[in-house]
C-alpha cells in the first residue's frame, strides 16, 4: 500500500469503528440485554420433559387458585407442580381451545369450532352452548352478568337464558369481532377488523369510537387508565388515551401476540418468533418506539421464542405461555451479589465499612463494595474468615493469614504447621486481646501470642476432635469453638470449660453459632439449640429433614423479637420471634418458619473444607448467602408480602399397590398390609417452599412434619375407623385454610368379626358348661356309688345291731331283772338295779329308733334341721343361746350327706359350746337347689391362728375330722375366725351331690335344649 492511500484507509476504519459504535449504543438504548431481566426475575420453565403441554393459546387462573392452560390440544390444569388434561364427564375432549375466562361461576372456555362451556368449581361442564360463529376469539363478563363473546362470525351476547347476535340495529357493523374489554369503569370494548366501539354501562346501542384499528388480537388497560391494543396487521402497538380519545401507534418492529401489565405498572409484549419484551416504564415512548425494551428469549431460558398469552396470578408470578411449553417469571426474593458464578468454596467476611470479602479455592480475593466488584492480586485459596473488633477482615488459606487495610489485605502471619494438603484452615477468630486462633485441619488449634504460635491440648483422644470446625466470639469477649461429636468448648478469664451432652447439648458435629448479650444459639448436624448461659434447650424444628446440618445463624432484631435466619443443606429459612418464643414455652408446638431457597445446597467442591459460616450480614439492611447458585442476598427488614394460604388436598389412596376411590369413605380389607395416601397442595408461585403435616386419627398420638414429602405410608394398620388429616404451609409458613381429610375403615380379620366372636363364645360357654355337667355327673355317680356303698355298709350294721346287740343286750336285762327281783324290795341295791333297768330300756328303745333310721334313709334324711334342733337338749350350754335357721324349702338330702353333715355340724356346735364363751351359736341351712349351705356362727372369743392348722387333731375328730367329712362329700369347708371376734364354719356342697332327688336323663336332655335354643325376641 503506499502513503497516498495510507490516509484514507485510517480514516475509513475510523468511520468504520464509529459506525459500529453507534450502532451498538442505538441497540443498547433499544435493547437490553435479558441477563438485566434474570438479574430481577426468578424464572423457572416446563416443557414437555416436565409433562407440559406445547402450543399454549389461552391462560386463566380460577378463584380456586388453578392454572388453566388452553392448548391445541385440550384443555389442562396446573397446580404448580402436574399438569393433569381436563376430561368432561362423558370422557368427551373439549378440543382446540381458543380463549379462557375466569368467573365468579366458574371457567368460560371458548372453542374454535365455535362452542362455550362453563366448568363449575366441581369441574363438571355446568353450561353448553355450540353457536355455529366460527372461533370464539375472546370472552367478556359485564357488571350485569352479561357474557359477551368475540367470534369469526360476530358479536355475540348472553343473557343467562340465550344468545343473540348484534347487529347493525345495536351499532355494531362489522363481520367479525376480534377482542373485548370490560375496562375499570364498567364501559364494553369491542373491536373488529377495522373499527373499536364503546357501550356505556346501561346503554343498548354500541358507539363507533372513531379509532381505526387493525383486527386487534388482545385489548388491555394500563393502570393510568389508558388502553393498549395488539393488532394482527402490523408490528406495532396502539395505545388510546381514553379521556381524550387521542390515539398513538408505537413501533415495536415485531408482531405482538398479547400484552399485560403487571403490578409495578410495567409492560410486557409476546412475540411471534422474538421471545418476550419487558417496557419498565411504558409510557416514556415516541412514535418511534420504546425508550428502554429488554428482551427475554430462549437464549435466556425461555422455552420458546414464539409467544403466545401472558397472565399475572394473584400472587403476582408472570405466566408465559409458549409453543413449547410454560414460563414462570417472578419477582426473586433473593438477589445475587454479582460474583463469579464458577467461584467454589467461597468464604465470606464482611468488614465494618461494610464491603463485603470473599475468598474461594479457585479465584483470587474479591471484595465487594457500592463501586462494585474487585478482583485482588491475591490468587491464593481462602477457608476460613473472621472479624476482629475494630471491623478488620480476616482471611486464612494453607499459605498464611491476611488481614484487610482500606481496599487493600496485609499479610500477617503464616501458618504454624508446615503446608499440605491436610493443612487448610478450619476456623478463625481474633479476640479482644488481638491474639489470633486458629482450628487447622487435623493439625489442632493454635493461638498467636506476641508473634508466636502455641499449641493447645484437644480436649478429648477422640481423633474427630482433634480441632474445631466452628468458632464464634462472644460479646463479654469468650472464645467459643465447636467440635464435632456433640462438644463445644469455651475459653476465657476462669480457664477453658466443655460443655456437652450433661449440660443438654444435642445438636451432633457443632457447626454453627451466634453469640448474643445473655444467651446464644448453636447448630449443628440435628438441628439447633438455645444456650442461657447454664445449660442448652433444643428448639422443636419440624424433624423433616430441612434443618439438619446447619451452616449459618445470623440472628436479626425484628419488630416482634429477634428473629433467625438459617442457613442448611435444606436451604435458607427465617424463624419469626413469636414462632420461635412459643416453640420453646411449648415443644409439641408446630413452629411456621420461610422458606427462601429450597435449593441451599452449596457451590462445594466434596475434596475442600467446606468454609463456615455459609452467611454474613453486611450492616443492618444486608444478608448474604452461599448457594449454589452462588452468593444471594436480601433485606432481612424488608416486611413480606403475606401471602395467600396454600389449599391443601388428597389425591389417591393406593392399597398394596391398587389405587381405590376416595369420593366416599373407602372400606379396605382386612388384608391391607400397605397403604399410600397421596396428597398435594395448591401453590402456584412457590410449589417448591410447601411444607406438610399429617396425622392418622385413631393410630397417631401426634402430627408428623413431612417437609415437602407428598405421601404419608403405613403399613400393618390394624382394624378399625381411620381419618387421615393433612395440612400444608406456604414457604411463608401460612397454613391452609382446612385441613384435607379422608376417612377410611379397615375390616377385621374373619376370626376378629363380631358375629365370629360371638358364635366362638357361645360355644366356649356351651363347651365349659358340658364340661362342667360332665364333670358334676362323673363326680355324682362317684359319690353315689360311694354313698349307695355305705347305705348298704349301714343295713347291715342295722341287721347285725338288731340281731346281736339289742337281743343280746335284751337277754342281759332279763337276767339283770332276775336278780333284781331275788332282793328284798328294802334294799337299796335293788332300787339301783331298776333305776339302771330303767336306762337300759331306753338305750334299747333308742338303739332300735336307730336302726329304724338306718333302715329308713328317706325318712332320716329330710330331718337335718329337727336333728340339729335336738342338739340343744342333748350337749350342755349352760347360759348360751342356740339358733337354727333355714332358708328355702328342705329338700331330701342323700341319707349318707346327711349323716356327715350332722356329723360335721355337731362337732361345730359342740366345740362352739365347750370352748367359744359364747353368748350365742347359730346354724343356718340354705336349700339352694344349685347348692346346699351349712354356716355355723358363734359370737365368742374366736379361734387362734394355731388352731385353725387342720393337721393337728383336738378333741375327737376335732377341725381335723370336720375336714375329712368335707373331702368325703366333695364339699367345700372353710373354717375362720378371729380372736376376740367369734368363729364361723361355712361348708358349701353342690346341689346334685348333696340332694337324693336325681335328674331322669329326659330331663337332662330337655336341660340342655333349653340351653342350646335361642331365646325369643
Amino acid at each position: 500500500m503506499d502513503a497516498s492511500e495510507s490516509p484514507l484507509a485510517s480514516q475509513l476504519q475510523h468511520l468504520y469503528a464509529a459506525l459500529a459504535l453507534l450502532c451498538l449504543l442505538i441497540c443498547a438504548t433499544a435493547r437490553a440485554h435479558g441477563s438485566e431481566l434474570e438479574q430481577r426475575f426468578e424464572h423457572r420453565r416446563w416443557t414437555h420433559n416436565d409433562h407440559s403441554p406445547s402450543q399454549i393459546g389461552a391462560l386463566a387462573q380460577t378463584r380456586d387458585g388453578y392454572l388453566w392452560l388452553g392448548t391445541h390440544d385440550s384443555l389442562y390444569r396446573f397446580d404448580g407442580l402436574d399438569f393433569t388434561r381436563y376430561l368432561a364427564a362423558d370422557g368427551q375432549e373439549l378440543g382446540i381451545v381458543s380463549t379462557l375466562m375466569a368467573s365468579d361461576q366458574g371457567l368460560w372456555v371458548g372453542l374454535r369450532n365455535g362452542g362455550v362451556r362453563l366448568i363449575d368449581a366441581e369441574g363438571e361442564v355446568a353450561a353448553a352452548f355450540d353457536l355455529g360463529r366460527g372461533t370464539i376469539y375472546a370472552l367478556a363478563q359485564s357488571a350485569d352478568g352479561q357474557l359477551w363473546a368475540a367470534a369469526n362470525d360476530g358479536l355475540l351476547r348472553f343473557d343467562g337464558q340465550s344468545w343473540q347476535q348484534l347487529s347493525s340495529e345495536t351499532g355494531f357493523v362489522g363481520t367479525n369481532a376480534y377482542a373485548l374489554l370490560i375496562d375499570s369503569n364498567g364501559r364494553l370494548w369491542v373491536a373488529d377488523e377495522q373499527r373499536l366501539y364503546t357501550l356505556e354501562p346501561g346503554a343498548r346501542t354500541l358507539r363507533d369510537s372513531g379509532i381505526a384499528v387493525r383486527r386487534p388480537r388482545q385489548i388491555v388497560q394500563a393502570p393510568d387508565g389508558a388502553l393498549w391494543l395488539a393488532e394482527r396487521d402490523g408490528e406495532s402497538v396502539l395505545r388510546l388515551d381514553s379521556s381524550t380519545g387521542q390515539a398513538i401507534r408505537i413501533e415495536v418492529s415485531e408482531s405482538v401476540n398479547a400484552l399485560l401489565f403487571d403490578q409495578r405498572g410495567a409492560l410486557w409484549l409476546s412475540t411471534a418468533g422474538h421471545g418476550l419484551l419487558h417496557a419498565a416504564q411504558p409510557n416514556r415512548h415516541e412514535a418511534g418506539g420504546f425508550g428502554t425494551l429488554e428482551r427475554f428469549s430462549a437464549r435466556d431460558g425461555l422455552s420458546s421464542d414464539l409467544v403466545a398469552p401472558l397472565h399475572q396470578d394473584s400472587e403476582g408470578s408472570l405466566w408465559v405461555g409458549t409453543h413449547d411449553g410454560l414460563d414462570r417469571l417472578r419477582d426473586r426474593p433473593l438477589q445475587p451479589a454479582g460474583l463469579p458464578a464458577n467461584a467454589q468454596n467461597l468464604a465470606l467476611v464482611a468488614d465494618q465499612a461494610g464491603t463485603l470479602w470473599a475468598g474461594s479455592s479457585n479465584l483470587p480475593v474479591m471484595r465487594l463494595d457500592r463501586d462494585g466488584l474487585q478482583h485482588l492480586p491475591l490468587q491464593t485459596p481462602i477457608s476460613a474468615t473472621a472479624r476482629d473488633s475494630q471491623g478488620n477482615a480476616w482471611l486464612a488459606g494453607p499459605q498464611g493469614i491476611w488481614r484487610s487495610e482500606g481496599a487493600s489485605l496485609q499479610k500477617v502471619a503464616e501458618l504454624p504447621v508446615q503446608r499440605s494438603l491436610d493443612s487448610a484452615v478450619r476456623a478463625m477468630l481474633v479476640d479482644r486481646q488481638g491474639e489470633l486462633w486458629l482450628s487447622v485441619n487435623r493439625q489442632g488449634l493454635f493461638v498467636l501470642r506476641d508473634g508466636r504460635w502455641h499449641g493447645l491440648p484437644p480436649p478429648s483422644a477422640k481423633p474427630a476432635q482433634q480441632m474445631p470446625v466452628s468458632a464464634a466470639l462472644a460479646p463479654d469477649g469468650g472464645r467459643w469453638f465447636g467440635y464435632r461429636d456433640n462438644l463445644l468448648v469455651s475459653h476465657d478469664d476462669g480457664g477453658e470449660r466443655q460443655w456437652g451432652a450433661a449440660e443438654g447439648l444435642d445438636v451432633g458435629h457443632v457447626t454453627a453459632m451466634a453469640h448474643l448479650p445473655g444467651h446464644a444459639w448453636v447448630g449443628g448436624q440435628r438441628g439447633l439449640a438455645r444456650f442461657d448461659g447454664q445449660r442448652f434447650q433444643r428448639l422443636p424444628l419440624p424433624d423433616n429433614g430441612l434443618f439438619d446440618n446447619l451452616y449459618a445463624i445470623v440472628p436479626v432484631q425484628a419488630e416482634a423479637g429477634e428473629d433467625l435466619w438459617l442457613q442448611g443443606k435444606g436451604g435458607i429459612f427465617q424463624l419469626p420471634a413469636a414462632e420461635i418464643a412459643q416453640a420453646l414455652e411449648n415443644p409439641a408446638h408446630h413452629i411456621r418458619y420461610r422458606t427462601y431457597a429450597a435449593q441451599g445446597g452449596l457451590a462445594n467442591d466434596p475434596h475442600q473444607v467446606l468454609p463456615l459460616p455459609t452467611a454474613v450480614r453486611v450492616g443492618d439492611d444486608q444478608l448474604w448467602f452461599v448457594t449454589r447458585n452462588g452468593v444471594v442476598g436480601l433485606d432481612p427488614l424488608r416486611t413480606q408480602q403475606d401471602s395467600a394460604p396454600p389449599r391443601v388436598r388428597i389425591e389417591s389412596l393406593v392399597v398394596d399397590g391398587a389405587a381405590l376411590p376416595i369420593s366416599t369413605s373407602p372400606v379396605l380389607p382386612s388384608s391391607s398390609q400397605r397403604l399410600i395416601i397421596h396428597y398435594g397442595a395448591l401453590s402456584l408461585s412457590a410449589p417448591e417452599g410447601l411444607h406438610f403435616l399429617y396425622r392418622l386419627d385413631g393410630f397417631d398420638h401426634t402430627w408428623h412434619s413431612a417437609g415437602r414429602q407428598r405421601q404419608a405410608v403405613y403399613t400393618d394398620l390394624p382394624a378399625g375407623d381411620y381419618r387421615f388429616r393433612v395440612r400444608a404451609l406456604n414457604q411463608s409458613g401460612v397454613p391452609s385454610e382446612r385441613d384435607a381429610e379422608l376417612d377410611f375403615s379397615i375390616g377385621p380379620v374373619f376370626y376378629r368379626q363380631p358375629w365370629f366372636l360371638l358364635s366362638l363364645g357361645i360355644a366356649l360357654l356351651g363347651a365349659l358348661h358340658l364340661i362342667y355337667r360332665s364333670n358334676m355327673r362323673r363326680a355324682a355317680e362317684h359319690l353315689r356309688t360311694r354313698l349307695e356303698e355305705r347305705h348298704e355298709e349301714r343295713e347291715r350294721i342295722a341287721r347285725e345291731l338288731h340281731d346281736t346287740l339289742l337281743q343280746g343286750v335284751q337277754g342281759l336285762m332279763l337276767h339283770v331283772q332276775a336278780a333284781a327281783d331275788s332282793l328284798p324290795a328294802e334294799q337299796p341295791s335293788r332300787g339301783l338295779l331298776e333305776k339302771a333297768l330303767d336306762r337300759a330300756d331306753q338305750v334299747i328303745n333308742e338303739g332300735r329308733e336307730r336302726v329304724r333310721d338306718l333302715r329308713n334313709v328317706r325318712q332320716a334324711s329330710a330331718d337335718l334341721p329337727k336333728a340339729l334342733r335336738e342338739l340343744e337338749h342333748l350337749l350342755d350350754h349352760p347360759g348360751v343361746a342356740y339358733r337354727v335357721e333355714v332358708k328355702g324349702t328342705p329338700l331330701a338330702l342323700h341319707p349318707v350327706v346327711h349323716d356327715e353333715l350332722y356329723l360335721l355340724a355337731r362337732e361345730a356346735v359342740g366345740n362352739a359350746f365347750r370352748h367359744a364363751h359364747a353368748s350365742l351359736v347359730q346354724v343356718q341351712l340354705d336349700y339352694d337347689p344349685r347348692q346346699f349351705e351349712l354356716l355355723v356362727t358363734d359370737d365368742g372369743r374366736g379361734i387362734r391362728a394355731d388352731q385353725l392348722d387342720s393337721s393337728k387333731a383336738l378333741d375327737h375328730w376335732g377341725l381335723q375330722g370336720m375336714h375329712e367329712r368335707a373331702a368325703k362329700m366333695s364339699a367345700t369347708l372353710d373354717i375362720h375366725g378371729v380372736h376376740g371376734s367369734g368363729s364361723q364354719v361355712h361348708l358349701t356342697l353342690a346341689g346334685e351331690l348333696a340332694y337324693r332327688c336325681e335328674e331322669p336323663p329326659a330331663r337332662r336332655r330337655l336341660h340342655w335344649k333349653r340351653f342350646t335354643r335361642s331365646p325369643r325376641p
